[in-house]
């Protein structure tokens, strides 16, 4: 079983170093925009909440990053 369903999963470290640059400009975008900061880690979460919900609407995602909240000027 695994975090998502209640159970205990080991912690993943995934490298995406050479991503760095994109996950950094992702992380700027949304800081324009938003009412909070996003760290890098909010930034790859909120891309792969993106990428999950195009390609498996099904599946939904317990959230546990800072809620985004763009503004509109």
């Amino acid at each position: 079983m695994g975090k998502h369903d209640g159970g205990s999963v080991k912690v993943l470290r995934v490298d995406v170093t050479e991503y760095r640059p994109y996950i950094e400009v992702l992380a700027d975008a949304l800081n324009e925009r938003g009412v909070y900061r996003m760290s890098l880690t909010d930034a790859v979460k909120i891309a792969i909440e993106k990428a999950v919900e195009n390609l498996l609407p099904d599946v939904e995602i317990k959230k546990t990053r800072k809620k985004y909240i763009e503004i509109n000027f």
